[in-house]
């Protein structure tokens, strides 16, 4: 814990340390489990990818990779990785945990390394061989490819092209295996074998087995009920073919697609998974505790655990008593013991709001007491005190004031996109999803143009008890505004999420730097940078303050280890 707390950047008057880390259930933002030839395993969990050694699956190393990965290779020596992200194919040096070069490429389908350590990329542009050292790139075939991936022991690809999906021999481009579809093919995440001679790959609403000199055959069709789920298709070394499912396994035969058995597995999840080159099953497990990542045979996918997993959460707020209450990616509302189902949830002080399916409410002592005329809302703000909320949905806005109960504003407003209520509750920023923001006076609904720099476009606002205003610009950046004045007295290079401390003597804004996301500290005064956070795994989803002004909550977990969130001490 020591280490998570050394700070980075600019020294100032200010410090931050982290307080907790903790690992919350929920699903994961794991997109990616893929073992490589040396017998490691890498993840693609959120913005980073982790890397799990050979010698010791539970240890845990992570690379930022600046954006959310989709999909990774590893070379067959496990010496270099390519992670997908977006349409950019990032190289990273997996012993020493460091981006070594990132290659741009429109209409990314796939990338993987071949059994000499070339890089095999698929895209609109064709099926491309590049050089990991210089990025220098071949075109080898010129046809749109709509999906690739490549075996552990780079010796083998999958190669989706049109109506077409072909096993190739990735040195000569011969094709090994093929089929056809009706039309354009569907490809789903393929999978290979642990010797690499085989791969399946859903097809549209069906599962293809393509086998090194053998014609492909279909495991599942599309009358199948197994296909109208998620789910895993891992061909075997012994002409079978493991489905993993929520809940439970099959084995079918390969050639027939016939299910030879069936067998309930408790808290097993359908994706992703992979096979090592010892055939073990790398799968997704979930429990009380929430998820975790399991190592086990085909006959018992979960035998072992090597790692938990942390929920992905999207809100958060510091209750008064200072605990945590959060909403993960699984609409789930968790404060203290208690869980509950929620869309949002937002606090200042002492007073905390959340967003349920019937609307807007207040959470007082873990139980939800709905705000009068908030059914239906989809949105809600928090104003700067705490003792306003606004909430929203496509046909209108509504302002509730926290001590009555009582909705002091509601109107037909359509089209918003963010809301923020002033402080005083006398007037709401309003930004639409299209069209230019404006200020409305509650007391007579007047509205006019936002008090900044004419011709500057915002997307949001934050307001501090002191009336300096934090507006999040298009490019990311965060304009501050002191009060009364149309020209910004400072420019902050991070921005969304972004709150000032309920005493408003700090803006907390997350920034992103060449080491990874992390939360600066501001002087709203002067916009100069007093301290930053460690590194964190991701885009924080949130920023809160407890009512002390000395906490700080944010969404998302530390670089250097696993976690949910991340709670920090702020000391003046």
């Amino acid at each position: 814990m020591a280490a998570l707390g050394a700070l980075l950047g600019p020294a100032g008057a200010v410090t931050l340390s982290v307080r907790d880390a903790p690992l919350l259930p929920g699903p994961p933002a794991l997109t990616e489990a893929r073992w490589d030839a040396a017998g490691g395993a890498h993840l693609c969990l959120g913005e980073r990818l982790v890397h799990l050694g050979a010698a010791d699956l539970s240890s845990v190393a992570s690379t930022w990779l600046g954006g959310p990965c989709r999909a990774v290779s590893v070379t067959p020596d496990a010496t270099l990785a390519a992670a997908l992200v977006g349409d950019r194919v990032v190289l990273v040096n997996v012993a020493q945990r460091r981006v070594t070069g990132t290659l741009t490429v429109t209409g990314l389908s796939g990338a993987g390394f071949g059994s000499g350590g070339e890089l095999l990329v698929g895209s609109g542009a064709g099926l491309e061989r590049v050089n990991p050292a210089d990025l220098s790139r071949q075109v080898l075939d010129p046809a749109p490819v709509a999906a690739l991936t490549v075996a552990a022991d780079g010796s083998r690809a999958l190669v989706v092209r049109g109506s077409r999906a072909q096993l190739l021999d990735t040195r000569t481009l011969r094709v090994l295996s093929g089929t056809s579809c009706d039309d354009t093919c569907a490809p789903g995440r393929a999978v290979f074998s642990a010797d690499g001679r085989s791969v399946t790959v859903p097809l549209a609403r069906t599962l293809i087995a393509l086998r090194d000199g053998l014609p492909a055959t279909t495991v599942l069709r599309a009358s199948d009920p197994e296909t109208t789920g998620a789910y895993s298709g891992l061909p075997l070394r012994n002409n079978t073919v493991l489905i993993l499912r929520d809940g439970e396994t099959q084995v079918r035969d390969v050639q027939t697609g016939h299910r030879e058995r069936r067998v309930d597995q408790s808290g097993l999840g359908a994706t992703p998974a992979s096979l090592s080159p010892r055939e073990q099953v790398l799968s997704v497990s979930s429990g009380p505790g929430g998820a975790a990542l399991s190592a086990g045979t085909p006959d018992q996918p979960t035998a072992r655990t090597l790692l938990r997993l942390p929920g992905a959460v999207r809100a958060g707020a510091v209750l008064a008593d200072g605990s945590v209450a959060t909403v993960g990616r699984d609409d789930t509302l968790r404060a203290g013991p208690r869980a509950t189902p929620a869309l949002d949830v937002q606090g200042v002080g002492r007073f905390t709001f959340a967003l349920t399916g019937s609307g807007a409410a207040e959470l007082r002592g873990g139980t939800l007491v709905p705000l009068a005329g908030q059914r239906g809302a989809t949105a809600l703000s928090v104003n700067h005190w705490g003792n306003h909320v606004a909430s929203w949905n496509a046909q209108g806005l509504s302002v509730t004031a926290q001590k009555t109960g009582r909705v002091i504003f509601s109107a037909p407003v359509a089209g918003l996109s963010r809301v923020t209520v002033s402080p005083d509750a006398t007037r709401a920023y309003l930004f639409p999803a299209r069209g230019e923001a404006r200020v409305m006076l509650l007391a007579n609904r007047k509205t006019f143009a936002l008090p900044v720099t004419p011709g500057a476009a915002y997307r949001d606002v934050q307001i501090s008890g002191k009336g300096v205003f934090a507006y999040l610009r298009a490019d990311g950046r965060t304009d501050l505004y002191a009060p009364g004045q149309r020209q910004p007295l400072a420019t902050l290079p991070g921005g969304a999420p972004a709150r000032f401390s309920p005493d408003s003597t700090l803006l907390a804004a997350a920034t992103p730097t060449p080491s990874g996301w992390v939360v600066a500290l501001h002087d709203p005064a002067s916009g100069r940078e007093l301290t930053r956070s460690v590194p964190l795994d991701g885009a924080p989803a949130f920023v809160a303050w407890g009512a002390d002004s000395r906490t700080l909550l944010v969404g998302a977990g530390p670089l250097s280890g696993l976690g949910s969130v991340l709670t920090f001490t702020v000391t003046p």
